[in-house]
Parts: C-alpha cells; structure tokens; sequence
C-alpha cells in the first residue's frame, strides 16, 4: 500500500514552491483535469489565481498553502490563496520547456517569464482550491496544532495527552490532534521512544510522555534533511528481521488504527 505524503515530505513540496514558483505573474491557470478540484469550480478557480503572483509559501501539517497577491493595478482584493493536498501521489515540478510537463499533470501555471509550475497526481487523492485563510481552513476543518510549530511545547503536548485516552499511535496519527503525521511516522517515533503502538495514553509516564515528544522533534527534524539514520526502523519494515535498534527482538506486524503497524517485540513496551 502506498503512504500518503506525511509532514517532512510536504514541507519539501513547500520548500521547492518558494525557492521556484514566488514573485511571477500567473499568466495563466489550466485546469487539465477538474477532478482534482474541491469545492470550487474550474472558472472560479483560474479567476481567482490569473494575473496574481505568488508572494508567500505555508504549511499546516499535510497541507500547503501558497499566497496569491494581486498587482496594486489590479482591482481584485480577496485575501487568495492556493491550497494544495498531495494526497499518495501528488508531486510539484517546475520547468520552461512545454514539453517537459509532467504525464499526470493536474494543473498546470504558465509564468510570465516562460515558466510553469504543474500540481500532479497519478492517482487523483490530492486535491486543489482556493480559501480566503489558512487559519480558517484550519479552524473549520479541526486541525491540530503542527508539531514542528514553536507553539508546541511540551507542555502543550502533555496537555494534549492528559485530555485522551485509547492507543497512543493512534493519537500520534489524528490529525484533529497534532496535524501532518502518519503511519511511517508514527510508527518512527514509538520505536525510538520504546513505546508499544497499542499502549494507551492513561498508562504512559511522564518520563515516556516526554520521550515521545523528544522523539516526534528529533525524527521530524532529521527526515527534512532527507538523513535518517540506517538504525531507522524506516529502513526495516519487515516483519521477522531482526530489530536494527535493540538486536535482541524481531519485528512484529499487527493494525492500529486501521494501519499495519511494525513495531520491536523487545524494546518497545
């Protein structure tokens, strides 16, 4: 089964946005396929993105918001932003040759320069529109707070745990709780913080409270430069090896939340 696009991945997708797409006049918006669309129709949503630029990359968990600013000329005012989700397939790229657009190009922006920047999605999971806020996007669809934010402390992460209950992978994976992570990394964290997927919340210590959290920093830290160590369970997925963090158990498989989860029969408790 494929994974979906988890925080480090689309905070790369956000980084690639800004250090190409920024400060170019849209000259225009082709829409290739309108199933990648939500909630807005196609006429909208290349009349609310022609003639801007974009000015401003951000990300909120698994979601990337690119700010679109009209040109003091231009008598649109609507605070615009493009918000893209990448569902398991979704992927940027930017080139100047036409010929090099992508094969499942979704949408596709032509710069005045020459320049085009393609959303693609093999499988149509992700999704594209235009809201007036991320903030509002947020607060209407319940997202949690994201993890890499320095609003999240640990004190505000313990909060979080002292308010639930049922299995901790699970809550690592709600995204109504703490927004961007998944199945691989959630799975990353228990296993370098010795905690059992199915453990519940009400008999973690705060010693195992506090190492998870230190884990979910570290981990996501590092996989944004693409360096996670060979000791990673992401490298081991594979039920019967021998576990590269302890060497003494082996790796399980089983479904928390929906998801095969692997996990050490030793270390983690």
């Amino acid at each position: 089964m494929l994974d979906m696009p988890e925080l480090p991945e689309v905070e790369t997708y956000a980084r690639y946005f800004a250090s190409h797409a920024l400060h170019q006049r849209i000259a225009r918006v082709n829409v290739r396929d309108e199933r990648i669309l939500a909630d807005i129709r196609k006429e909208a949503f290349v009349r609310r993105l022609r003639g801007r630029e974009f000015t401003a990359v951000r990300r909120h968990g698994k979601h990337l918001f690119a700010r679109a600013t009209a040109k003091p000329s231009n008598r649109a005012t609507e605070e615009t932003w493009l918000h893209l989700h990448f569902g398991m397939t979704g992927d940027l790229a930017y080139y100047r040759d036409a010929a090099g657009e992508p094969r499942f190009a979704k949408v596709v922006f032509d710069f005045d320069d020459g320049a085009h920047l393609a959303f693609e999605d093999v499988r149509l999971f992700g999704l594209a529109n235009v809201v007036d806020s991320p903030d509002a996007f947020i607060a209407e669809r319940g997202l949690g707070p994201d993890p890499l934010e320095r609003s999240f402390t640990y004190k505000r992460f313990a909060e979080i745990l002292d308010k639930r209950r049922g299995a901790i992978k699970s809550l690592l994976m709600s995204q109504e709780i703490i927004a961007g992570l998944g199945n691989l990394y959630a799975d990353e964290i228990l296993f370098q913080s010795s905690i059992h997927p199915r453990r519940t919340i009400d008999r973690l210590r705060d010693a195992e409270k506090r190492a998870i959290y230190d884990a979910m920093r570290r981990i996501l830290k590092t996989a944004l430069k693409r360096d996670l160590p060979p000791r990673s369970l992401f490298h081991h997925r594979e039920e019967g090896e021998r576990c590269p963090r302890c060497g003494t158990g082996t790796l399980r498989r089983t479904v928390v939340f929906g998801r095969t989860t692997y996990y050490c029969s030793a270390h983690q408790r």
